[in-house]
């Protein structure tokens, strides 16, 4: 799991000066200060999502269309919906239908999304509804998520500083706030933020992946869920890259 310390959430409206000004300020307020803010965020959270499931599970004045999803149902508006995303446009070329039924996500996932579209709610990308946004966001269609998801991320990937072998053979990221996390701990996110850039072709974002997943040990990348779930061209991709990266490491060896 990507640590909360990293970054503790980027507003669709924000922009990279304003996380920035927000991670320097944080940084010099006093030890006893992160407990309160991660307290704060945390409440903050579940309230937002209480309104969200009231909001969503009832029937309101301008509802006009329920999303079923599994054993729920969303009552959610056309306008909203369409104004954001193409695919929820195509569907309402038929202007009788009433309901559609969402498969393969889950009603908390969905409902994640939908608050984006709703402007009563303020919404926040972070670490942990970045990546089903991200795969909710290109399967809608919905551009201006999935932009702020993948700004999210590269800001996120800019926190590596290196990778490191210890001894014991355990593989580890450091961040330049000097925490290390595991490399398997994430491995799986990092596999499926790169097939859902794969998928867009968006290859500024897919060769940053690439230059993260290319320092990792191979059994250790093997060992990882997120990969075998992988189609085997995009396995190919990452191994390539985990090549290209030993031969430049053997070649920068040899030059010294």
């Amino acid at each position: 799991m990507i640590s909360s310390e990293i970054l503790s959430g980027f507003n669709v409206d924000g922009d990279y000066n304003k996380a920035i000004f927000l991670e320097n300020k944080s940084k010099q307020m006093d030890s006893d200060q992160p407990l309160k803010r991660m307290k704060t965020f945390h409440t903050d959270t579940h309230m937002i999502k209480h309104l969200a499931e009231e909001f969503f599970f009832k029937s309101h004045p301008f509802s006009d269309l329920v999303l079923v999803v599994k054993d729920k149902e969303l009552y959610v508006d056309k306008s909203v919906l369409a104004a954001g995303s193409k695919v929820f446009q195509s569907y309402f070329q038929d202007a009788n239908i009433d309901s559609i039924e969402i498969l393969d996500v889950t009603p908390d996932e969905m409902i994640e999304l939908l608050q984006f579209l709703y402007p009563q709610f303020r919404c926040t990308i972070n670490n942990d509804n970045v990546t089903i946004l991200l795969i909710l966001a290109h399967r809608f269609e919905l551009n201006f998520i999935s932009s702020a998801c993948r700004t999210f991320i590269l800001l996120y990937l800019s926190k590596f500083e290196y990778i490191n072998m210890h001894p014991n053979g355990g593989e580890f990221i450091q961040q330049d706030d000097g925490i290390r996390l595991s490399i398997s701990s994430i491995l799986d996110i990092l596999c499926i933020w790169f097939r859902e850039f794969l998928l867009v072709d968006d290859r500024t974002a897919c060769d940053a992946i690439l230059n993260r997943l290319a320092r990792c040990n191979s059994s250790t990348i093997l060992a990882s869920n997120g990969f075998m779930d992988l189609e085997d061209r995009m396995k190919w991709k990452i191994f390539q890259a985990r090549t290209k990266y030993l031969e430049n490491q053997r070649i920068s060896e040899f030059e010294q």
